[in-house]
């Protein structure tokens, strides 16, 4: 008989004792993992990621590893939870190539825990950006957000449910800091132990600052060069507005929450690949915020399975085209290179602000739904069932669409491609 997360949890505590524990992967997944360790009594030793931006930094005050320090580590073995989504198969593999065995010495988060869930709080955004949905499709789902109670019932039921959760992620394809109760339900995550993440496009003319004293655990900006270049592809924004903001962040994080993870996640476009790169490298090191940088990539999928089958293209997805340093086409052809590796996002679970549970987060119909109910109404066991063998994942699979954002959100390629001045 297979074992539960449940037991296989207990399997792997007691494979914990006497060992370092380290978790390979340093965003949601990771900070997800260390809170399930911390309820178990452990402290993790660190973790490990390959981004060299995040190397040799800490991360909920633990510190950043680069593999080959830990993998290589001489004495007693450490304990690895692959804590990433996109790579966990070729974490996988170096595990195994450095000697080590499963679920001896390593294990998957993905087998403790059975989602990732993704709670879209804001039905809304305000802008307009050519390269997402917001801004290139139609039609467009119902606008609203998610209350500070509704939240608590969704909360409640996912630890209800899926015990070994230790985060949330606040957003997909809204804004979260347009919800007027963002900071209520923050407080009610950390009342209830979980970590939460917020992603914000950070143009917005409202002050944040009850939000940042909520105690968000991790916080992305998203950004896409400078001056007008950003204003091109953050369509709607205002890069003097934004840069603002970023530096009341800063004075926010000081003031209220210094313990709070920054990320500034830049999209890279043929048009902001130089100077502008350089400039937010330059504000990132005075603010000390963290850096990452991902090829711009075109959503959602629905675009991409678009150009593959060669339909019609709008204006803001021709014009995303043209702007791109890594192509659609090219980055297929990697996709269908790696059309064997499993699916991160069947893994995920994306909740709307209207309680809908959606197919999937990267592709964007509002109709297409994994189950017909709402989420507080629907057993995880009935949401789990529709995820099995499901005839909407094999048909983006056999296409290999399913790899295509892991593709552009290789850090790796954009080295080795050249497509920023580093």
């Amino acid at each position: 008989m297979p074992q539960t997360p449940e037991s296989r949890l207990t399997t792997v505590t007691d494979r914990l004792r006497d060992r370092e524990v380290y978790l390979w992967g340093a965003r949601q997944d990771g900070l997800s993992m260390c809170r399930v360790l911390e309820r178990q009594g452990r402290r993790p030793a660190g973790f490990i990621d390959s981004s060299v931006s995040l190397q040799g930094k800490t991360v909920l005050d633990y510190p950043v590893k680069a593999p080959a320090e830990v993998l290589k580590k001489n004495g007693h073995r450490p304990y690895i939870i692959i804590t990433s989504g996109f790579y966990g198969d070729e974490i996988a593999l170096q595990c195994l190539q450095a000697g080590f065995t499963t679920p001896e010495d390593f294990i998957t988060f993905s087998e403790i825990q059975r989602f990732d869930y993704q709670i879209d709080i804001s039905g809304a955004c305000n802008l307009r950006c050519i390269s997402c949905p917001r801004g290139n499709f139609s039609p467009q789902p119902r606008a609203g957000f998610m209350t500070a109670a509704t939240f608590a019932q969704v909360l409640d039921k996912i630890l209800r449910e899926d015990p070994f959760v230790g985060a949330v992620s606040l957003y997909n394809w809204g804004e979260p800091l347009l919800n007027p109760e963002l900071a209520e339900i923050i407080r009610l995550a950390n009342r209830k132990g979980v970590h939460t993440a917020v992603s914000s496009n950070l143009n917005i003319r409202k002050d944040f600052a009850e939000v940042i004293a909520a105690r968000p655990t991790w916080f992305r900006v998203s950004v896409s060069g400078s001056g007008k270049n950003y204003e091109t592809t953050h369509t709607g924004g205002s890069w003097d507005l934004f840069l603002k903001n970023l530096y009341r962040l800063r004075q926010l994080r000081e003031e209220l929450h210094p313990e709070l993870q920054v990320e500034v996640f830049y999209h890279i476009y043929r048009h902001n690949s130089g100077e502008d790169f350089r400039l937010l490298q330059r504000l990132c090191e005075e603010l000390d915020f963290t850096l990452r940088f991902r090829h711009a990539a075109l959503a959602p999928l629905e675009n991409i399975e678009a150009v593959i089958d060669g339909k019609p293209l709008n204006p803001q997805v021709r014009r995303t085209m043209e702007l791109q340093a890594l192509p659609v086409p090219e980055a297929m052809e990697i996709a269908r290179s790696q059309k064997d590796r499993p699916c991160f996002y069947q893994r995920c679970l994306w909740i709307t602000w209207d309680l809908k549970v959606s197919q999937c987060m990267e592709w964007f119909d509002p109709k297409l739904l994994l189950v017909p109910g709402d989420f507080l109404s629907t057993p995880l066991k009935e949401i789990e069932a529709a995820r099995q063998n499901n005839a909407f994942c094999r048909h983006c699979q056999e296409k290999a669409i399913h790899r295509c954002y892991a593709v552009y959100g290789d850090e790796k390629l954009v080295h080795e491609r050249q497509s920023v001045a580093l």
